[in-house]
């Protein structure tokens, strides 16, 4: 080959990684861009359409809102301090928000935006994690992370509205990727926000640390053990001291696994039983579709894979649906280490083989259109288009409640209940109910979660006896006194 000829090809390869250069960062940006927007979107029409969850929705808004005008962590939901069910100390952080707009979008604004920050989180990640000057790095973590914010998997967060996991795992990916690098008081910020977004937050913090030992900078590698210790004494003090002694006893999601030692009658312990959690096919193929979203690296990076067998039992194990199917935010917790397992797998087949950049690319396609196929967030196949399309209401329901005084307690259908949440005492209808309750009831509601549908008909049915009269019905919403009011 002549002289020339070797600077020709010189120039193209130079000029191939200058491209690379500028269109990975700005494609996996731009992705986040429409992302949050299509999430927040979606999340604000079932918010003024009132079709919002009051679990855990318009829970953790009122105790955010409790936080920002100095009545720390109450909830009225659970009646006792919220730390002591999650440790969720970022809720601080969005209190302070919230103290200058105290209003339920702050949350669905937060929440889209870290679920939308995982193609540009995990761009950085790959491309820190794949091996240094070679073209093929740059393109397959574009095509790795762009699709990311689409997955089913991520739909189903933004399905679940607000959750603090909806920010952990991008601020992990970026707490690994700043490792990788050697910014060691980034990552080390980086980790205390994960850790502090929930209690089981520990073990994606954990996984950051393997990643260290294995490829952190050689700043942070020789200390990788330090920061499996800060997950470690965060779970002791956080989880086993302070939470329990919040708790005093009460509630705590450990319930959901009575089960396993033969305390649920009617859940009976058995090998079969075991076996038959364990392998769910829903969990299962919701574990696939991730795999597959990263083209089946993450089986390349077999020995990584593993990582992911905890949190997958923890859910299945469970005895509450929708954890045990991998449904709503449950699965956040799985898609760290999966997505670590990716990156190992793209880094050993970089390291085996060159292949041009559309081959990288060609995951991308594929990854969406599974998303689309899977997903459950419109326009994928299996959205409910009825939650996204009800007209905003809020004028119509903030009418009908002017009378309702700012303190007092008030317990409120489902789907009314987040916009009624900044105040000491709220409960969904008819959780809970006492006599001094205000009562603020849709004629055409959104039931979820918990509400039993008979119990709230049969609580309405015994209104007109029970001591209350009605202050308010326009034929949509309708509010009713505290008892003898």
């Amino acid at each position: 080959m002549s002289v020339e000829a070797v600077s020709v090809r010189a120039r193209h390869v130079a000029g191939a990684r200058a491209l690379a250069w500028w269109i990975g960062p700005s494609s996996t940006l731009l992705a986040a861009a429409a992302a949050f927007g299509w999430t927040l979107h979606a999340e604000l029409q079932r918010l003024y359409g009132m079709t919002g969850s009051a679990w855990d929705f318009a829970y953790d808004q009122q105790v955010i809102w409790n936080i920002s005008v100095g009545q720390g962590f109450y909830t009225s939901f659970a009646r006792a301090n919220f730390l002591g069910i999650h440790f969720e100390l970022i809720f601080v952080l969005l209190a302070a928000v919230e103290k200058f707009w105290a209003n339920p979008a702050v949350l669905l604004i937060f929440s889209s935006a870290g679920l939308a920050a995982t193609a540009p989180a995990a761009y950085l990640f790959f491309r820190a994690l794949l091996p240094a000057g070679r073209p093929e790095s740059q393109w397959l973590a574009v095509g790795l992370s762009l699709p990311i914010p689409f997955w089913a998997a991520i739909q189903e967060a933004a399905r679940d509205f607000f959750h603090p996991e909806n920010m952990a795992l991008a601020l992990a990916l970026f707490a690994a990727w700043a490792g990788i690098r050697g910014h060691r008081v980034a990552m080390w910020i980086l980790c205390v926000l994960v850790l502090s977004c929930k209690e089981d937050q520990v073990y994606t913090v954990g996984v950051i640390g393997l990643v260290m030992a294995a490829h952190g900078a050689p700043s942070v590698k020789k200390h990788w053990r330090f920061i499996v210790y800060l997950a470690g004494a965060w779970f002791l003090i956080g989880t086993g001291i302070i939470q329990q002694h919040l708790r005093n006893g009460g509630y705590t999601d450990f319930v959901y696994y009575r089960w396993l030692f033969g305390l649920d009658p009617s859940m009976p312990a058995t090998p079969t039983t075991v076996l038959e959690a364990v392998f769910r096919p829903g969990a299962v193929l919701v574990v696939a579709g991730i795999i597959a979203g990263m083209g089946a690296l993450p089986l390349l990076g077999w020995r990584w894979l593993p990582l992911a067998i905890p949190p997958y039992l923890a859910n299945v194990l469970s005895g509450h649906n929708p954890q045990n199917v991998l449904h709503l935010h449950y699965v956040l917790l799985l898609l760290f280490p999966l997505i670590v397992a990716g990156g190992m797998g793209a880094r050993k087949l970089v390291d085996m083989r060159s292949f041009r950049p559309a081959a990288a690319l060609a995951v991308i396609v594929p990854a969406l259109l599974l998303a689309w196929g899977t997903g459950r967030f419109p326009p994928a196949l299996g959205a409910d288009p009825s939650l996204y399309s009800r007209p905003n209401t809020v004028a119509e329901l903030q009418a009908a409640t002017a009378m309702i005084p700012a303190d007092a307690p008030v317990s409120a259908d489902d789907g009314l209940a987040v916009w009624l949440a900044n105040r000491h005492t709220i409960n969904d209808f008819p959780d809970q109910l006492d006599a001094s309750c205000y009562i603020v009831l849709d004629h055409q509601p959104y039931l979820s979660g918990p509400t039993n549908p008979q119990q709230r008909q049969s609580e309405i049915d015994a209104l007109p006896t029970s001591g209350r009269h009605i202050l308010f019905d326009d034929g949509r919403f309708q509010v009713w006194s505290p008892v003898g009011a």
